[in-house]
């Protein structure tokens, strides 16, 4: 439970973190980029904000530095055996996902909202793997994973998935009947092989929606059991912990399948971006941009 609660806390810090930062450069330029393009050059930020600015030239250089940094730590993270040992894989991914959503609104304000050129591809490039990493995130979160982030097999999560039953049966006296209401809350009508991409993800999204209504007609009957309080809270806990267990088991196979596909499109856009980021460094320091170095 400690641990469950730190990590609340530091999933917590990395948003509100983030968050306040965007909001206060936002803040503190917001007359500069409100201005019209033209009259841009007579606002008093304008030495400060511009893309060779102090400060403009500064989100540029830290955004782009955050992303690097976040794509190389969780990449050897998941490829170095060396590093199999260093925490668990998903607070690596959730630090990656902090730097690499931050790092583009920073590179965001460096641009001033203003995007041409060569430097339009690397932005538009940025955005699709920045919205194709929040889809993936969904997928990965779909495949489970062990204490040092390896795939689990069917057989484990079957055994995880035993456990909880046993523990409903044994511990709360739930019956068979109740515990196939719990499974039916988990599947869908349809065939798991039958369903394409989008009938997969509508259904888990429609199922994380409705979770709660298709167990109320389980949580009447625990009431009428005289059932109450902390008890019924638990139970609630586990039957949607078994739920989620449930569905996860059903559609691991279409889910490694999905993920390894993501990668087809989220790599090649991440490959564009770095590359025409690197040419937009190289041309700037070729002009004598540097910064404060």
């Amino acid at each position: 439970m400690m641990a469950r609660d730190v990590h609340k806390v530091y999933v917590f810090f990395l948003f509100a973190a983030g968050l306040l930062g965007v909001l206060s450069i936002g803040l503190h330029g917001a007359g500069f980029y409100t201005t019209p393009l033209e009259d841009r050059p007579f606002h008093p930020q304008y030495s400060t904000l511009k893309p060779t600015g102090l400060l403009g030239q500064g989100y540029g250089i830290i955004g782009s530095l955050m992303i690097t940094v976040g794509v190389i730590m969780y990449s050897s993270r998941k490829r170095w055996r060396a590093m199999a040992s260093l925490g668990r894989i998903k607070y690596w991914l959730e630090c990656h996902i902090f730097l690499c959503l931050l790092g583009p609104m920073l590179v965001l304000y460096h641009t001033t909202f203003k995007f041409g050129g060569l430097v339009a591809v690397s932005f538009w490039s940025m955005t699709a793997v920045v919205l194709s990493g929040v889809i993936g995130r969904y997928f990965y979160i779909q495949i489970p994973k062990g204490m040092y982030g390896n795939d689990l097999s069917s057989r484990e999560l079957l055994a995880e998935n035993e456990k909880i039953a046993e523990t409903l049966r044994r511990q709360f006296g739930l019956d068979a009947d109740l515990l196939k209401l719990i499974d039916s809350a988990a599947l869908p009508s349809k065939p798991v092989a039958e369903m394409g991409l989008m009938e997969v993800l509508s259904f888990f999204i429609v199922n994380d929606l409705t979770r709660r209504s298709r167990l109320r007609t389980l949580f009447e009957k625990l009431q009428r059991r005289g059932l109450r309080g902390q008890v019924l809270t638990r139970i609630r806990a586990m039957a949607s912990r078994r739920i989620i267990m449930t569905r996860r088991i059903a559609f691991l196979q279409q889910f490694i399948k999905i993920f390894h596909y993501w990668h087809v499109v989220h790599l090649p856009f991440s490959i564009v971006m770095f590359v025409i980021l690197s040419i937009h460094v190289g041309v700037a320091i070729a002009f004598g941009y540097t910064w404060i170095f």
